[in-house]
């Protein structure tokens, strides 16, 4: 049985340290408390661990900060966990020049993240599976607290989800996006 939203909050970078990012996107949850009342919910982080890996990153120490802040996470998930769920998600993206564009790009450099974001979010929604995230966290809508400079990336991974045969999926997924740096 899914729950009604699963909620994606705090997303860090494993080169970055809790910042003021981070204790916004914990107000805007909170803020959303009143509209969740009665709604069963997943509360899950993703921690990007390959765009700029950083093998020095403290998982015990932000799992415990989000937990002193009221917000203990479901499931907090490595995007480099992600990588088999992204080769699932490119084998049913239908648009073949959209496909090839990927293809290509993952020979040249690496996955991207619009990939990651699609096959994320196909995840969430139990559209995919994958052992090492638990179906019982799988909702039918996703509310995403992230920074506004996500917003290009977010937009091409929501592009690869209508691609596929779970385009109508893209109708589920909902912002929050907040005033944020630009990640580099």
């Amino acid at each position: 049985m899914s729950k009604d939203i699963s909620i994606e909050y705090a997303h860090i970078y494993t080169n970055h340290k809790i910042d003021e990012e981070h204790k916004t996107s914990l107000d805007i949850l909170n803020g959303l408390r009143a509209d969740l009342e009665g709604k069963s919910t997943s509360l899950v982080v993703m921690v990007d661990d390959y765009s700029f890996p950083d093998p020095t990153f403290d998982y015990d120490e932000f799992s415990g900060w989000l937990n002193e802040h009221g917000f203990k996470p479901d499931v907090v998930f490595r995007e480099s966990q992600l990588i088999p769920v992204c080769d699932e998600v490119l084998g049913l993206i239908e648009n073949q020049k959209l496909k090839g564009e990927i293809v290509d790009y993952i020979k040249a450099k690496k996955y991207p993240c619009s990939l990651f974001i699609a096959a994320w979010y196909l995840l969430r929604l139990g559209k995919v599976s994958y052992p090492a995230f638990s179906n019982e966290l799988a909702a039918d809508k996703l509310i995403n607290i992230l920074p506004e400079s996500f917003k290009p990336f977010e937009d091409k991974g929501l592009e690869i989800i209508a691609s596929t045969r779970f385009a109508d999926a893209v109708d589920a997924i909902e912002y929050k996006f907040f005033p944020g740096r630009l990640i580099a």
